[in-house]
């Protein structure tokens, strides 16, 4: 009998509880990008986000200036700048998040800096 009361008194909130729950389409994560001084150190890169169903964004650049760790990334921005100033082959991640922030997609593309001489 308690059993039968205690379903009657939470089914409503488990129900609404439920709808609430959104239904987000799952990020898919995409950039271009560009630099000044055909890609020779010190060198300007700008990144184009071209990523779909996304509402906040991390980028990680791969360099001695950026964040080592997911936790911490190195730009916020939907389309940041970065600079190199050394030659080298750069990792750079961007991720996509859904605006709860419980979806998310990323895409890795390597930049190629090449020494200024």
């Amino acid at each position: 009998m308690n059993f039968r009361k205690y379903v009657i008194l939470f089914l409503p909130l488990l129900l609404y509880s439920a709808s609430c729950s959104k239904n987000e389409p799952v990020p898919v994560s995409d950039f271009v990008y560009s630099g000044n001084n055909n890609f020779k150190a010190p060198c300007t890169v700008q990144f184009t986000n071209l990523s779909t169903q996304a509402f906040s964004y991390g980028w990680w650049f791969g360099s001695d200036s950026s964040a080592t760790t997911l936790d911490a990334p190195g730009s916020e921005l939907t389309n940041p700048m970065h600079v190199y100033t050394k030659p080298g082959s750069f990792s750079v991640i961007l991720r996509s998040y859904t605006e709860s922030r419980k979806e998310w997609s990323s895409i890795i593309k390597t930049i190629i800096i090449k020494d200024s001489i």
